[in-house]
């Protein structure tokens, strides 16, 4: 029996475990040596506080403007005539309005926002948000 058919897969094999070694380390980096991670990089839904050091001297409402537009635009209500329905706010765990309310935060202010999908809110603050929510959580000072 030969090995030679075998040989040849070696290489791949090989190369194939250190692009998947490298996959897996791409995506958020985390930082911290004493054990603590700190997200520097957000996702479709989050936005972290790396990303909002851009926007020193502007508003909540402009950081999310410029990076997560989407989380700004109308979906359909739960009630076809109610017609369309925008994210609300949330600020550190307390319904605070409609979208506006983003632009009387600073984007300094802010730690991190999170957006949420219609049934995620209503599964965390109840009803009433057809649109989703848009958690916002403030810097301890």
């Amino acid at each position: 029996m030969s090995f030679r058919p075998f040989a040849s897969l070696v290489p791949v094999l090989v190369l194939s475990a250190v692009l998947s070694a490298c996959g897996a380390s791409a995506g958020g980096s985390f930082g911290g040596g004493d054990g603590t991670r700190v997200a520097t990089v957000g996702s479709s839904t989050l936005i972290v506080r790396a990303q909002l050091e851009d926007f020193t001297g502007r508003t909540a409402g402009e950081a999310v403007s410029r990076l997560r537009r989407r989380w700004l635009q109308a979906t359909r209500g739960g009630n076809f005539a109610d017609g369309p329905a925008f994210a609300r706010v949330v600020i550190d765990g307390t319904a605070r309005g409609d979208l506006e309310e983003l632009d009387r935060i600073p984007a300094d202010a802010v730690e991190s926002m999170r957006y949420l999908s219609a049934s995620d809110a209503t599964t965390l603050y109840g009803t009433g948000f057809p649109g989703g929510v848009i958690e916002v959580t403030t810097r301890s000072r």
